[in-house]
């Protein structure tokens, strides 16, 4: 090969590696997501026998209960750290006189409980961030 073609690769190669270093190969930390770690649901009563936390609630002299359910989440610096649904389950009862089925409690999506009779349910909280992490808090409410 001749001296100014190997003279003109090196040159090359010296700018694509300046060019490079430049203006590409960092990486930047805010293009990655970081998912929830652990969710946990902090408001409750006290935790059974069998280890699943438990709230109890009477209703009111008008007929409801109502609670703010919270939770705490980790690592603080989760992307997305309000991407958590929350549902119940066993809510719906057939009512005695009509027969038709009856809502008993409703949860709004930042934790609000409103409880309409005397029953007992779950209240079950899962991450829609990727993570697939859920807690569950059974909710018993007495007249």
């Amino acid at each position: 090969m001749k001296k100014s073609v190997i003279f003109l690769i090196s040159i090359i190669y010296l700018v694509s590696i300046v060019v490079v270093t430049f203006f590409g190969m960092k990486i930047n930390i805010d293009q990655f997501e970081i998912y929830m770690a652990n969710i946990e649901i902090t408001t409750y009563t006290g935790i059974n026998n069998q280890g699943t936390k438990f709230l109890r609630l009477n209703l009111n002299d008008e007929g409801y209960a109502s609670a703010i359910i919270e939770y705490n989440y980790g690592p603080d610096n989760a992307t997305h750290p309000d991407r958590v649904e929350f549902s119940l389950t066993g809510n719906k009862g057939i009512d005695k006189e009509t027969g038709e089925e009856k809502t008993y409690a409703k949860i709004s999506n930042t934790g609000e409980l409103l409880i309409y009779n005397p029953c007992a349910f779950y209240v079950i909280l899962t991450t829609s961030d990727g993570s697939a992490l859920k807690d569950e808090l059974y909710v018993r409410c007495y007249e």
